[in-house]
């Protein structure tokens, strides 16, 4: 990702958060200086695998955030309008953007660069940049996010539910019945928690490449 292509996702996601987001402009802006002074526009959105370069956490969250407005839209809402669904009240678009855009806030300062080695054509070992996790405070995935926001804006319980669940399984598998009992309940408690998990993996997965050197 080209420096130009990151400062044209950062005025986007900037240009995003204050669309959607109005419920407390002065603890936006106090989040968004926060961001500003972090790596999160520069960061990647993970060490080996989906936009793992220099400004895919940025556009990772845009992805999931246009992957989750568009499922909305287009689907989701127009069902629930049409009573085809297992809830009656309708998911804020600000809900939305508040879940999708911050749901990763827990890998800021999360990846530090690195060199790594690998065989090249004819054998010979040769360096290729890269990154390494370096979690200075590790509170777990979606609560540390949940926690960073939680500095600034005052979450609603579903939205809070949705960042706090959004790996979904792929966090179970070390966990106790208990904590499958708490994801279960989450899911059945808000439409909210489902939709951000499906974008989250949609956009992983489906939209964004892993740089293989």
């Amino acid at each position: 990702m080209t420096p130009e292509e990151t400062e044209r996702h950062k005025t986007q996601y900037i240009a995003l958060c204050r669309q959607y987001i109005r419920r407390d402009e002065e603890g936006l802006d106090k989040l968004l200086d926060y961001l500003d002074k972090s790596d999160f526009y520069t960061a990647p959105s993970s060490a080996s695998f989906h936009l793992n370069e220099a400004g895919g956490l940025c556009r990772h969250s845009i992805n999931v955030f246009e992957t989750a407005l568009h499922l909305h839209r287009t689907w989701l809402e127009p069902k629930r309008q049409e009573g085809l669904t297992a809830f009656e009240k309708e998911i804020s678009e600000e809900s939305i953007a508040i879940a999708a855009l911050f749901h990763d806030l827990c890998k800021v300062h999360f990846y530090k660069p690195t060199e790594r080695f690998r065989k090249d054509d004819n054998g010979r070992w040769v360096t290729y940049p890269g990154y390494v996790v370096e979690d200075k405070f590790p509170f777990g995935h979606g609560e540390k996010s949940c926690l960073i926001v939680g500095w600034f804006l005052r979450l609603q319980q579903h939205e809070l539910l949705a960042i706090r669940w959004h790996m979904g399984m792929f966090e179970m598998a070390p966990q106790g019945s208990g904590m499958s009992y708490s994801y279960r309940s989450a899911m059945d408690a808000h439409p909210l928690v489902a939709l951000l998990q499906v974008s989250d993996m949609l956009a992983a997965n489906c939209l964004e490449k892993t740089t293989v050197y």
